[in-house]
């Protein structure tokens, strides 16, 4: 059936097609020429003798309007294949749109050809397609009328209860999201008031808070010193961050090292006589106090490398830099050792220690030095700056060691001056001679240039006109102890001399010379003289005389005399000379 009205169809639809022209190459054929007459007279029929002849009159007389324009003869043409390319198109769609259609009503003809062939296939076998019988059998498909119930509103119901479920839970969620974001919103405002509260602390408490210089979004607190080292200067600002409690927490960065102080020791023979105690290394309950900690650490640490570079120059002063020690004499036998400690890993020392006192007045001394040297550069950059130069101005050392290098030498020159003259004073005690001369000495050392050391200057004032000790400088200096003794050793002798001339027993006596510490005496005109002469060393006192009737010499020595039961100088002159 469909087939026939098909074919019924295309007998009533009468359509003239035809391909498109394709373009010929030579310009003179006939059927060029054809086409372009059609173009511009548009048929034969009005192609007459007469109308060429009125065309050929109008263009030798000049009547060009009679003519008809390139141009729009150009444009007709377009037009024209314009309009034959919209007709192939739509010739094209058509005919695709009916074989689709012809297609589907075949499809559908087959289908329910194929359901009724089920139940009455004589009918149904007329109607089936030739493609149709050769491939599916008859009877395969079947169709049954089925009851009517109602599933659609069961399944709605059970739709609305999941999505009422789904919004539940959606709900649930959105109160425990809003819920925990507002718990963790009150655990950050109470750690931002704990951080806000423990900076204003340390602000209320005189430590400059200021934003960082490379962070302006961080807040830092300057605890080092403006006057110190550009290395130290800039490790004295460190970031206050929060951490996880809410709490300030001192951000050094990488260049930090824990918290370190100087230790000084006094060692003898690589045992330790004395040192300071132990400073406590328990945990700081406040931010001002880790802070003062902190600024105490950099200053030691600053201190100890000032200390390094001045010691470098005092090597002939015997100071060495041995490893991560810094060693100073101190005396014969023992010296002073200054070192950085790390005070986390800083262990007490087992056995007990003297006094104490001397290392503690040393690290005193040094850190008052360096604060001295800060307040200096604090001058020293208030002043108008010197001339610009190509020479870069050298950093200066600090003084830091060598004041203390003053006070040990001064200590110990003054030490071997007093045990000097505690030796002479217990020789003329038990000498129990009257003195005419006074000695005062003056001691002064310095390891500044231009002069280094220790030097001495005596004063001697003599009560004996006339004498060699009068006749002396009233002021004599002495470069070393060892010049300055031997000058108290002689002058000492010649005052003895000059006492024991002046004794009665010792009358009729007289001096050779009277720079020599000898007395001698003449008791008969032609016969030997008496002798005596006096010395002073490092072992004490010795008087020495010879007697004309006598035979052999005596000596008397002050160590000797000191002792219980034995005479003194003057007793012993009495006895042998009466």
């Amino acid at each position: 059936m469909m087939n026939s009205s098909t074919s019924t169809m295309a007998d009533q639809l009468a359509l003239s097609l035809r391909a498109w022209p394709s373009d010929d190459t030579s310009t003179e054929s006939l059927s060029y020429l054809i086409a372009r007459i059609n173009e511009q007279r548009g048929s034969f029929r009005s192609v007459t003798e007469a109308s060429l002849e009125e065309d050929i009159r109008a263009a030798n007389v000049g009547e060009e309007d009679h003519l008809p324009d390139d141009n729009d003869a150009s444009q007709e043409s377009q037009d024209a294949n314009a309009k034959g390319e919209e007709l192939a198109i739509a010739r094209e769609d058509m005919i695709k749109r009916v074989g689709e259609a012809y297609n589907t009503c075949s499809q559908a003809l087959d289908l329910v050809s194929l359901l009724l062939t089920s139940h009455t296939p004589k009918v149904a076998e007329a109607t089936v397609s030739p493609y149709v019988k050769q491939t599916v059998s008859f009877g395969s498909l079947g169709a049954e009328i089925m009851q009517h119930t109602n599933e659609a509103g069961s399944q709605q119901t059970s739709e609305d209860l999941v999505g009422l479920g789904w919004r539940m839970r959606s709900l649930t969620r959105s109160a425990d999201s809003i819920l925990t974001s507002a718990t963790r919103l009150e655990q950050e405002m109470e750690r931002e008031s704990t951080y806000w509260q423990q900076i204003l602390e340390i602000k209320e408490a005189g430590w400059p808070v200021s934003r960082l210089p490379g962070d302006r979004q961080t807040l830092g607190v300057r605890f080092g010193f403006a006057e110190a080292h550009a290395e130290f200067r800039d490790r004295g600002l460190v970031a206050l961050r929060r951490d996880a409690d809410g709490n300030v927490e001192l951000d050094h960065g990488q260049r930090w090292r824990g918290e370190k102080r100087i230790r000084v020791r006094v060692v003898k023979d690589g045992r330790v006589l004395a040192e300071p105690p132990t400073r406590s290394t328990g945990d700081d309950k406040t931010l001002s106090q880790r802070l003062l900690r902190a600024r105490n650490s950099l200053f030691d640490e600053e201190l100890y490398h000032e200390l390094s570079r001045e010691g470098r120059n005092l090597v002939s002063h015997s100071v060495r830099c041995i490893g991560p020690s810094i060693c100073v004499p101190y005396d014969a036998d023992s010296q002073i050792e200054i070192s950085l400690v790390d005070v986390a890993s800083e262990e007490p020392l087992d056995v007990s220690c003297e006094d104490s006192s001397i290392p503690s007045a040393i690290a005193i001394t040094l850190r008052l030095l360096l604060s001295h040297a800060h307040r200096q550069n604090l001058q020293r950059r208030s002043q108008p700056p010197p001339p610009i130069t190509d020479t870069p101005i050298a950093r200066p050392v600090y003084s830091l060691l060598r004041p203390i290098l003053e006070i040990i030498q001064h200590q110990s020159a003054r030490k071997t001056v007093e045990a000097e003259f505690t030796a002479l004073n217990l020789a003329l005690s038990s000498a129990a001679s009257p003195n005419h001369t006074t000695l005062m000495l003056d001691i002064n050392t310095s390891v500044f240039p231009p002069t280094f050391g220790t030097s001495f200057q005596l004063t001697t004032t003599s009560s004996a006109p006339g004498s060699a000790i009068a006749d002396m400088p009233h002021v004599m200096p002495f470069p070393t102890i060892e010049a300055l003794r031997k000058h108290i050793w002689y002058v000492t002798s010649l005052d003895i001399v000059a006492a024991l001339q002046a004794m009665p027993p010792a009358s009729g006596w007289t001096q050779p010379s009277r720079y020599q510490a000898e007395l001698q005496r003449k008791t008969v005109a032609s016969g030997p003289k008496d002798r005596l002469s006096v010395s002073l060393d490092s072992e004490g006192l010795a008087v020495s005389w010879v007697c004309s009737g006598k035979t052999g010499s005596r000596v008397w020595r002050s160590d000797s005399g000191a002792e219980e039961g034995m005479l003194s100088l003057v007793e012993v002159m009495k006895e042998q000379f009466g």
